[in-house]
């Protein structure tokens, strides 16, 4: 069993290894920047960012509309709507960037006036040539204008890099398989090489565009131009798409997150009305924006009590991430419908949200996905919350699946693309583990160990508490080869040497990379630098773990935290070595900072020895669930009382290991009433009530 299960894992990052070099195969533009299949009716991308050749914050775009032949006659100006897409104003492109970042991405924007109609083109790559041709011969229009990513904030002032910041070129309708399908944008032009404009920059070159420099992105009214406008710049941001784009059949469709996420199918809003939706736990984590610069991003390993969190749109908002294996994990975020995110306000619960993600997978398929949301409903209506009342061969899941193509097989099957009973509200749904539907198996079907209980409300936040054993994979050799680490220091010591001195832990970004390019080790007097050369993030992720955790893979009860330095704050620190920014960087500079912290467990409040759980369903009759978490190993034994004070039933449990357990209670020689049910251990003891009704 060990050996197939090696197997699998070799296989399955042989796999992971394959599509990272298929997608790598299809880099255009600079070697930097990386083509999202997703926009062209394939598979998402496996790795974690998408680097842009040039910064695209501050971004100043236009927005250029266009027409087909003979399509609208008599149209020939931008729509009337066209102003309140760049005011600021609630639900704007600026206003979702401000407020889903944090004030990280500053994007402003205005619009031609004309409708340009151009010819029926078979394909985007022709018609977005066509379009930058017929725009430039327009003496009305200076593509000079839209030159300003300088600091100083003025277009075409010397300091711009002479390329038009970003270009949204918008066709009123999309043919089928204009892009790929009935896909509506995609985030490039298709350019196949550099068009120079007739207009100069004050330096007397022209401006310059090539398909970085924007995207297509259809739309025929306000809500559908602002959701698609920001769902493709989102992807120069590091997102990537989550939904479905292979449909073969009703069975076998994805919703992917349905529209729990703009880049599912959120773009429009939920239930497509009013504007785009914020994006998921794990698109936020891709555009660093957990927090500023993913500050709020926790990782957590052992057993915890008391994890709490606002909602992500309030800078306090935390999320954590649950490692199951090297490149699997789940996502926990508390989403608030009357919190502090503009673009939560019309979701249909509030809740914890449990995202499972898993980057050898891609959200094309059905059952195994990049980013898949355990759902408290399950799969199927008759499964019943939280421990299911048939047999489900693929253990749980999520009703997201099925939805649209088969109204048939959705009413069967209670198929949705978002409702209230996806969330983990705190009253009805409040446990998610190895026994409860949907459980957290690994996507292979493997038993994880991850235990989520005591969900529960407390004002404005949403707490819980949570196992989460060691996995043997986390740490496959002595140090994790993550690319060429270099001692810089004053006496050239090596990190073996400084291992043992107080150190400091640096994530460290350079140029225009979203991602994390090194981990910085410093102390007093020395420096190491450990550079991240690949792209799949649990790769950076065990580096991180390794030095925080001296290797030692038994380490429970720690959570690894973020906290954002400033770059004169870095610097400083820098110096303090005799170093400078360009001594880790390359030349390019430093992008942004986190300091990352290991907490002990001794700073960390522990489980008590027996964790009872609520009973389900309470009330109930004849049957209910009782469910408990042992933090370590011994023996237990169920006690049930009457009103009276007198045992009625005993259930001996013997020995049992620490975890995760439940009690399937018979009470058909009971009668209706109130009782208390107490689990006795060897220490220490627990008592609950419930209500049986017949």
């Amino acid at each position: 069993m060990e050996t197939k299960t090696k197997k699998n894992v070799a296989f399955r990052l042989i796999i992971a290894f394959g599509l990272l070099i298929f997608c790598r195969s299809l880099l255009f533009c600079e070697d930097n920047l990386t083509y999202s299949l997703q926009n062209t009716g394939g598979t998402e991308k496996t790795a974690w960012q998408l680097s842009w050749p040039r910064r695209l914050n501050p971004v100043h775009m236009v927005i250029i509309f266009t027409k087909f032949n003979n399509e609208a006659p008599g149209v020939s100006q931008a729509p009337f709507w066209a102003d309140e897409l760049f005011d600021g104003s609630n639900g704007s492109v600026p206003h979702f960037f401000d407020s889903v970042s944090f004030g990280q991405y500053k994007v402003s924007g205005e619009f031609l006036p004309k409708m340009y109609e151009v010819a029926n083109y078979s394909n985007y790559f022709d018609y977005s040539q066509a379009v930058i041709r017929m725009v430039d011969m327009d003496e009305s229009v200076d593509f000079s204008r839209f030159d300003n990513d300088g600091p100083d904030g003025i277009p075409n002032s010397g300091d711009d890099d002479g390329y038009v910041d970003y270009i949204v070129l918008m066709p009123r309708t999309c043919p089928y398989d204009f892009i790929s399908q009935h896909a509506t944008g995609v985030m490039h032009m298709g350019l196949t090489e550099e068009y120079l404009t007739q207009n100069k920059s004050i330096k007397g070159e022209r401006i310059l565009i090539d398909q970085c420099s924007g995207c297509i992105s259809t739309a025929s009214n306000k809500n559908q131009a602002i959701g698609s406008i920001i769902a493709e710049l989102s992807h120069a941001y590091g997102t990537v798409d989550l939904m479905d784009r292979v449909y073969v059949n009703p069975e076998n469709d994805s919703a992917g997150v349905g529209w729990w996420d703009l880049l599912g199918r959120g773009a429009l809003g939920w239930d497509q009305r009013d504007g785009p939706v914020g994006p998921c736990a794990y698109n936020r984590m891709l555009m660093n924006s957990i927090g500023p610069y993913n500050c709020n991003l926790v990782d957590i390993y052992g057993i915890h009590q008391g994890l709490r969190t606002k909602d992500v749109g309030h800078p306090d908002g935390k999320i954590f991430r649950l490692w199951i294996t090297s490149f699997e994990y789940f996502l926990i975020e508390f989403r608030s419908n009357n919190g502090n995110n503009y673009y939560d306000r019309n979701i249909p619960e509030s809740g914890l949200m449990i995202w499972h993600i898993d980057l050898t997978n891609s959200n094309s398929t059905e059952f195994e996905k990049l980013c898949d949301l355990e759902c408290p409903d399950g799969r199927f209506l008759d499964k019943g919350y939280p421990y299911g009342t048939n047999p489900d061969p693929l253990r749980g899941g999520d009703n997201l699946d099925f939805w649209a193509h088969d109204d048939s097989y959705t009413r069967e099957y209670g198929g949705n693309q978002g409702d209230a009973t996806d969330v983990f509200d705190g009253v009805k749904y409040t446990i998610f583990g190895t026994a409860t539907n949907p459980n957290s198996y690994t996507n292979d079907s493997k038993i994880s160990g991850i235990e989520i209980f005591n969900i529960r409300r407390e004002e404005d936040e949403m707490v819980f508490d949570c196992i989460v054993p060691p996995f043997p994979e986390k740490w496959p050799g002595p140090v994790p080869l993550a690319g060429l680490g270099y001692q810089l220091s004053q006496d050239e010591s090596s990190y073996e040497i400084i291992r043992n001195k107080e150190q400091d832990f640096y994530i460290v970004s350079f140029g225009m990379s979203y991602r994390p390019d090194a981990l910085v080790i410093v102390n007093q007097d020395s420096m190491y630098v450990e550079q991240f050369t690949f792209d799949l993030p649990h790769e950076a992720q065990k580096v991180i773990e390794y030095y925080l955790m001296n290797g030692d893979k038994s380490n429970q009860n720690s959570q690894i935290i973020r906290k954002y330095v400033s770059s004169d704050r870095f610097n400083s620190i820098l110096k303090n070595v005799g170093k400078s920014p360009d001594d880790i960087g390359n030349g390019k500079p430093i992008s942004w900072v986190q300091k990352i912290t290991r907490i002990s467990d001794s700073e960390i409040q522990h489980i008590r020895s027996i964790e009872l759980l609520q009973n389900y369903p309470n009330p109930f009759n004849n049957h209910t669930t009782i469910s408990y978490v042992l933090n370590s190993g011994g023996t237990t034994m169920l006690e049930v009382y009457n009103i009276l004070g007198q045992r009625v039933k005993v259930i001996d449990r013997d020995f049992e290991e620490a975890g995760f357990h439940n009690i399937q209670l018979d009470a058909t020689d009971l009668s209706s009433g109130m009782y208390l049910y107490r689990l006795r251990g060897r220490t220490f003891s627990q008592t609950r009530r419930f209500t049986l009704i017949k």
